[in-house]
């Protein structure tokens, strides 16, 4: 058995990607797949054990191997695109099973040890893969997917797939071009393409593009054909990202250890796992033609189009904390993203909401908003801004022809003020809105048009239409302005969105001032976060009429009505700032991060959601969290790791240190932001960025 990189065992950056793999659609531990590519690839690869399972088509405790799948799929409630399944054999067919215990499951490659002693290296570099198969008798590939066509011309090997869960294009098309090291043979039968050689070691050389049949011959043509060499550029994509973290976990040796529960060196594999999910998505989605140009192919058009262009994400989810970490270390990506996401615009006339291949019209409110304010307060894609504000505002004045794209209800709300509880969702449909109006507020501000800043500023205060004083909850309101009758808060679903009403009204996190206003004050603010968070984690399935696999999760953490397995309370523990009490803050976060995240194939407490919550695993390990995209602005929470040093995007390289860093050490005493004691419990974007130390020091009980 040949490895191409035995240094990568000795470097636990590069983590086991099925971590996070062990989910079903009953119950979710992160809805993960352990896919193998580059940063931010075009394709990604798969193992698939069980494709009956349909989106669920990976166990990882099962033995069974049915291929390796190329496979675009973001998320099992998206579905996949452009799938194929490529199997390595050269015995029996069917009943392939291998060893999981003993194949390697990697970012940039996998290795596959078969039962029978054959075994097949994978990797994969934006639209190209090799895969190296060693077997003990005549190695073969047997490729199958549904729209697959192929066929050979010389010795190579063209054709293309159309299969899609949902896209604007009917005949949308991924093209295909392979090639081999030897020669071989071409046949179809009943369970697909069969391609057999009279070797015993055959390397599969695979390319694709979604602009045309001469695209795929191009990239092809262009490809690395040398396995170890496109390894080493799959590698080194991956460098670039864990190359900006040094994370240190370790302590002295003491009578202390036989208390530590806590396997600190995977804690630290679990950060950078975490680094991994957060430079999958989005996926490109753009090819170089053969002048150099950057090109894509729009599906509303059905034409190949300039510019950049990326899909399968979810700005409802990504928005909170993926695109405020990578704005801390690569604000040239978040630009790349933000101009493909403009391009989306150009080709749709709106902006994006959930990308799979094109616009899957899924979750509440126009969120995308969120990312162009944050880019717009931290002085990225400046000169995209213009273009922005045009098309954010067209999403929250118009009602589109297509219930997929912009806001729904836009004139209703704002006729009413609120989105009338005749519409799915309402109350998140009215906040989600609200967020997004702040957010244009921030970008029409920063563009100097103060004017209209203010009226989008006063539109962001509407939540407070719903807000019902008697419950301290926001309620759904029909068109008279009344709220809907027999209110139970603790009943799930529409008008909330993936929770009941304690997990989504307080998602005002651009202006918990206000919000707290409605309380009367810090005090019954305060006092409803502990009713929140102590409450006895109780639920009504509501109009799911069934426990979906968010209640389960939610009921399984017996976290209160703190639902940390999805978005909507994602910004919860850090409320207590606001009220004086970040001692809260602390305690709730610590709790979360030691104990519902693990280095195992369980390791998420919910949907990680394209980096979504890897990045709130990061973001609240490194102390800091982005409570508002668009504000500039983190709340200081507690390290988790003894000191990490981040890299950050103008090159400084800022060091978060945790003295008395143990795991019943909940609490800050003081923090000092280089050498100086520092208090407020809010950092500014522009000073994180320029600030070269932050020390917390640990405690047991707060001041």
């Amino acid at each position: 058995m040949k490895i191409y990189d035995r240094e990568i065992f000795e470097d636990f950056r590069f983590t086991d990607t099925r971590v996070g793999t062990l989910s079903r659609y009953e119950y979710s531990n992160g809805n993960t797949l352990p896919l193998v590519g580059s940063t931010h690839g075009d394709n990604y690869y798969a193992v698939q054990t069980n494709g009956d399972r349909g989106s669920w088509w990976f166990d990882p405790k099962s033995d069974s191997f049915e291929g390796f799948r190329l496979t675009h799929q973001p998320s099992p409630w998206m579905g996949d695109f452009s799938h194929l399944l490529i199997l390595p054999f050269s015995g029996e067919l069917e009943g392939r099973k291998y060893l999981p215990d003993s194949s390697l499951f990697y970012p940039h490659i996998n290795q596959i040890m078969f039962s029978d002693g054959d075994y097949a290296n994978l990797v994969s570099y934006d639209h190209d893969a090799i895969i190296d198969y060693h077997s003990y008798g005549k190695a073969s590939f047997l490729i199958s997917g549904e729209g697959l066509e192929l066929k050979k011309v010389g010795n190579d090997i063209e054709g293309f797939v159309v299969n899609y869960a949902g896209c604007e294009d009917k005949n949308f098309t991924m093209h295909i071009k392979l090639s081999f090291d030897s020669d071989v043979e071409f046949r179809v039968d009943d369970m697909g393409y069969v391609i057999s050689s009279q070797v015993e070691i055959l390397k599969l050389r695979i390319s694709t593009s979604f602009i045309s049949k001469e695209q795929a011959t191009l990239n092809h043509a262009r490809m690395e054909k040398d396995f170890g060499l496109l390894y080493k550029k799959a590698k080194d994509s991956w460098l670039k990202y864990f190359d900006k973290f040094e994370v240190d976990n370790e302590f002295e040796a003491s009578a202390y250890d036989k208390y530590e529960r806590y396997d600190r060196l995977n804690q630290v594999k679990f950060f950078y796992h975490c680094v991994y999910r957060a430079f999958l998505f989005p996926m490109k989605h753009f090819e170089v033609d053969e002048f150099g140009d950057e090109v894509h192919y729009d599906t509303t058009s059905k034409s190949v189009k300039k510019g950049k262009l990326y899909t399968n994400i979810g700005l409802w989810d990504a928005q909170k904390t993926l695109f405020p970490l990578i704005s801390l270390v690569d604000s040239k990506l978040y630009e790349d993203i933000l101009e493909g996401f403009l391009n989306s615009f150009r080709n749709s006339g709106y902006l994006p909401k959930w990308l799979s291949p094109d616009e899957r019209g899924l979750m509440p409110g126009t969120l995308v908003d969120n990312v162009i304010a944050d880019a717009s307060s931290k002085g990225i894609a400046g000169e995209m801004m213009d273009e922005f504000l045009v098309a954010m505002i067209k999403s929250a004045e118009n009602d589109a022809d297509s219930e997929n794209y912009g806001r729904k209800a836009a004139k209703d709300y704002r006729r009413y003020g609120y989105v009338p509880s005749d519409y799915h969702e309402s109350v998140n449909q009215t906040l989600d809105n609200c967020l997004a109006d702040f957010s244009i507020g921030v970008v029409a501000k920063n563009l100097g048009k103060e004017d209209l800043a203010n009226k989008y500023f006063d539109y962001s205060k509407n939540y407070r239409n719903l807000f019902d004083p008697s419950s301290g909850l926001m309620r759904e309101k029909d068109k008279e302005g009344r709220f809907g009758e027999d209110f139970n808060p603790l009943s799930w679903g529409s008008p909330y969105t993936e929770g009941s009403s304690y997990q989504n009204s307080y998602n005002v996190y651009h202006d918990v001032e206000g919000l707290v206003e409605l309380f009367k004050g810090k005090d019954k603010f305060f006092e409803r976060l502990v009713e929140l968070t102590n409450a006895d984690t109780s639920y009504d399935v509501g109009v799911y009429g069934m426990v979906i696999h968010e209640i389960r999760e939610f009921d399984a953490a017996r976290f209160g009505h703190i639902a940390i397995s999805n978005q909507p309370s994602f910004h919860i523990p850090y409320l207590y700032h606001y009220v004086d009490k970040s001692e809260y803050t602390e305690q709730i976060v610590k709790e979360l991060l030691l104990n519902y995240f693990k280095y195992d194939f369980d390791g998420f407490p919910g949907d990680e959601d394209n980096g979504s919550m890897a990045s709130w695993f990061i973001l609240s390990s490194l102390g800091i969290y982005p409570l508002c995209p668009g504000k500039g602005e983190y709340v200081m929470g507690i390290p988790f790791y003894n000191k990490v040093k981040v890299k950050l995007d103008n090159e400084n390289v800022i060091e978060i240190e945790a003295l008395e860093n143990y795991h019943h050490k909940k609490y800050v005493d003081w923090v000092r932001l280089d050498d100086e004691l520092f208090e407020g419990g809010i950092i500014t974007h522009k000073k994180l960025m320029n600030t070269k130390k932050i020390q917390y020091r640990l405690a047991i009980v707060p001041k």
